[in-house]
C-alpha cells in the first residue's frame, strides 16, 4: 500500500521528467494511481510536520507553537482551579 508519492524539482521540465519516470516504474510493477486523488504541480506541500518544495524540506513548528502559547498557572491555588 502506497499512501503518498511526492515529487519535487527545481523547474517544470525536471518535474515532468520525474513524473514520467515514476509513472513508468509504477506501471512496470502494476501499481496504478487514481487521477481523482492526484495533486500535480503544487508549489509546496505540507507533509506531516514538514513543508516540502523545490528548495527542499523544512520542519514546521505549528503544533509546538500552539503549546508554547498556552499559559499554565504557576500558583498552587490557581492550579487547583484550573
Amino acid at each position: 500500500y502506497i499512501d503518498d508519492i511526492i515529487i519535487v524539482s527545481k523547474n517544470i521540465e525536471e518535474y515532468l521528467k520525474y513524473i514520467e519516470t515514476v509513472l513508468d516504474i509504477l506501471d512496470k510493477v502494476y501499481v496504478y494511481i487514481l487521477v481523482e486523488k492526484s495533486f500535480v504541480a503544487y508549489p509546496s506541500v505540507r507533509l506531516l510536520s514538514y513543508m516540502v518544495n523545490g528548495e527542499g524540506v523544512a520542519k514546521t513548528d505549528d503544533k509546538i507553537a500552539i503549546f508554547k502559547k498556552l499559559k499554565f498557572p504557576n500558583i498552587l491555588k490557581t492550579l487547583e482551579q484550573y
